[in-house]
């Protein structure tokens, strides 16, 4: 009954998307804007127009034509063993489906990036791809990473290609405190994308130890059980049915668990 209890509230927190999480991207939702070109704060701007039309949240977004062009900020303060969630909403104007992707990563004090095998594919995903147009429609990418050891700052970049045409928006980069359901102990834990599309969940962590996934619904029903030792698995969620879930993970007595939409 007790666990009951708990998963109960885990839930009503999940469902009112009540957070403990820090956020550190400055003018995440692009509503500040120095110039027509030049969102506040964003220190790397790159064929960049304000935008009122197409929006998904709020006043505004920003129009990135592309060329392989970026718009960037680099975040402080990052504590290495810390989990950080990035959530990203963008809508592609269709080309080619290699359009547009997050192209980001850690750094340590001296500006010099730090590799991190572990979530690397989260950094310039999904699964080190390009984010699919979805016909067009405004779409959310989210990942959960842990920061590596040597991570001392964040750069946080998008990136268009080729002439195409991406509209961010509503951008997000979140520590996830100890009462976050979103915190994680789990050394190098990565879980994307978020939401699912295509049927497939990517989960990894630093270790190869065993790691026991299981997602439940919104009645606390389990849907998906499965385990598997290794660094990375691709998860088969196809026959799960589009929705809101709770993802659980955990390794070595540790415990991940966080939020996913599934369509």
């Amino acid at each position: 009954m007790k666990k009951n209890y708990i998963l109960t509230f885990l839930l009503i927190i999940l469902i009112s998307g009540f957070s403990f999480g820090q956020e550190m991207l400055v003018n995440g939702d692009l509503e500040n804007w120095d110039s027509d070109t030049a969102p506040t704060d964003w220190t790397k701007v790159e064929n960049i127009e304000k935008e009122s039309t197409e929006i998904h949240g709020g006043s505004f977004s920003a129009k990135h034509t592309g060329g392989t062009k970026d718009l960037g900020q680099t975040i402080e303060g990052i504590t290495p063993g810390d989990s950080y969630t990035i959530t990203i909403w963008y809508k592609v104007v269709e080309n080619d489906g290699t359009d547009a992707r997050i192209w980001s990563y850690w750094k340590d004090d001296s500006n010099a990036s730090v590799t991190d095998a572990d979530t690397d594919g989260a950094l310039r995903g999904p699964d080190n791809s390009y984010l699919p147009n979805n016909g067009g429609e405004w779409s959310k990418y989210e990942a959960t990473v842990t920061a590596p050891a040597g991570a001392a700052k964040f750069y946080f970049e998008l990136r268009t290609y080729k002439g195409a045409i991406t509209y961010w928006d509503d951008l997000s980069f979140v520590k996830n405190s100890s009462a976050s359901l979103n915190n994680n102990p789990i050394s190098g834990f990565a879980s994307y994308p978020n939401p699912v599309s295509d049927g497939i969940l990517n989960i990894s962590s630093a270790s190869t130890s065993v790691k026991e996934v299981t997602i439940f619904n919104l009645l606390g029903k389990q849907v998906l059980s499965s385990s598997f030792s290794g660094i990375k698995k691709n998860i088969d969620v196809s026959s799960i049915n589009a929705g809101m879930y709770i993802l659980k993970v955990t390794e070595e007595g540790k415990m991940a668990t966080k939020k996913l939409i599934i369509r």
